[in-house]
């Protein structure tokens, strides 16, 4: 039994890109010769048609379509599963034209070919991200109305049961638009027999009930009833029949945002990525926007800021310009945190925290707390690498010391990089704690920021910081 395919699906995306990456190459090359060349000149020469630009360049395209092939497969770009949801098909375009972005300015630097300005190559990307984009906005919602009117439904057969089994019925049964149609459920385990190498539950014929019934997708239940000699043979009927095999977790699974089978030699292993910046195309984005942000900050704003307030701090009392203060970074190691002092100069002010109007406080302390300007320094903080633009606010090591003992999941805030702002910060959870359940509003906060980044939340969350400093946060102290 072979797996049929909505082929509309599977290749207009693929045809649609290859039309798109042609079309718009020759247009944006045959626009070089127009824009790019001396006016004087034009007069003169003539304006190649798009087939003179095709023959002159084919071998330019030709090597683009090659590397465009070999990073969509690469990247799983065409991965045709009703299980990817959209952002991801997002997140794959951009990634496929970073890549091939590079691919295009470097045969565009090339003499042999010359093809193309930077400008025009940042509009030719910029135009195929915008189509590429729309068209997969419209092919999800289109298969999703498709699902709900019943057609390209996947059959599903339920093997087994564990504590997650029924919240999949419900899912798959209440939301059509997942395009799964439930045809067989065998959840009870001991129902399963093999006779004389069959299959049977129930006194059904697994394998006559998959052909008849014409399933696409096995899900087994983890950790349910049936022996492994069943599921073995299910496994062979899989294979034999091209169903995709699939597995319900148990709830111990529940926790863990992303799993991913590898392999040691011949050994399959399920490896756990628990968080989204295990993921390392996820670090990379956060590394790469953190150095080129604070690089900006630490050139035009540090630059000149850092010597009015120098001298600020100076006139205002006597000590160092910058209070260094060691403080817990990623996985708990030390590093020195960078400020503006804004305290009489004292040894306390390292091992005591901050309380409301803290006499420690100086006049000019004063202004720079209200409107965090004492924080500015930590881009540098973001350059050596101790810290990161978001992330949860790095606290005193002896407030590390005692609230990790009575906060259950207080130590996962240092599973990233402290930040200079921070989720916790533009919900209001900053400046003095009062009393521990302040601090336990302030630690759910950043947990729920480790187990749910997105670089669109880090973007969000520096907005949010942003109108805070422009409109002064009452919690600043």
């Amino acid at each position: 039994m072979y797996r049929r395919r909505n082929w509309f699906l599977y290749f207009v995306p693929q045809m649609f890109d290859f039309i798109c990456v042609i079309s718009f190459f020759l247009i944006f090359v045959r626009l070089q010769y127009i824009y790019f060349y001396p006016k004087e000149h034009l007069p003169l020469m003539h304006l190649p048609s798009y087939l003179e630009v095709f023959e002159a360049h084919y071998k330019a395209l030709f090597l683009l379509l090659l590397s465009w092939i070999i990073i969509s497969q690469n990247i799983k770009l065409y991965e045709d599963s009703r299980k990817t949801k959209l952002i991801k098909s997002i997140k794959r375009v951009f990634l496929q034209l970073i890549y091939f972005s590079v691919i295009l300015f470097a045969i565009s630097g090339l003499k042999e070919y010359d093809l193309m300005s930077f400008y025009l190559g940042l509009i030719y990307i910029s135009i195929l991200l915008v189509l590429m984009i729309c068209f997969r906005v419209f092919i999800f919602f289109y298969r999703r109305s498709r699902h709900k009117a019943g057609l390209d439904l996947m059959n599903v057969l339920i093997v087994d049961e564990n504590i997650n089994t029924k919240k999949f019925v419900e899912i798959v049964e209440s939301r059509k638009e997942l395009g799964f149609n439930l045809t067989g459920n065998f959840s009870q385990g001991n129902k399963f027999e093999l006779l004389e190498d069959k299959l049977v539950y129930d006194k059904v014929d697994v394998e006559s009930f998959i052909v008849t019934n014409d399933i696409h997708h096995i899900f087994i239940s983890q950790f349910g009833t049936i022996d492994k000699n069943v599921y073995r043979k299910l496994s062979i009927l899989a294979e034999q029949n091209h169903i995709e095999l699939n597995y319900i977790p148990y709830s111990i699974y529940n926790n863990f945002t992303n799993l991913k089978i590898d392999y040691i030699d011949t050994l399959p292993i399920l490896e756990v990525k628990r968080f989204p910046l295990d993921l390392s195309y996820n670090q990379f984005i956060k590394f790469c926007f953190d150095k080129l942000f604070a690089l900006f900050i630490c050139l035009f704003i540090l630059s000149w800021l850092i010597p009015i307030i120098s001298l600020l701090v100076f006139i205002d009392s006597k000590g160092p310009i910058f209070f260094i203060q060691k403080r817990n970074g990623l996985n708990g190691n030390e590093f020195g945190c960078i400020k503006f002092r804004t305290m009489r100069h004292s040894k306390l002010n390292s091992i005591k925290a901050t309380v409301r109007n803290d006499d420690r406080i100086t006049k000019v302390g004063s202004f720079l707390r209200k409107t965090s300007l004492d924080e500015m320094p930590q881009f540098i903080n973001v350059l050596l690498g101790d810290m990161s633009i978001v992330g949860p606010r790095p606290h005193m090591i002896s407030q590390d010391s005692y609230y990790k003992e009575i906060i259950e999941k207080y130590n996962l805030r240092h599973y990233v990089k402290p930040g200079i702002t921070g989720l916790s910060q533009v919900k209001g959870y900053r400046g003095a704690i009062d009393s521990d359940l302040d601090m336990e509003k302030r630690i759910f906060t950043d947990v729920y920021y480790v187990r749910n980044w997105s670089f669109l939340l880090d973007i969000q969350i520096i907005y949010l910081t942003i109108l805070l400093v422009v409109k002064g946060d009452e919690n600043a102290i």
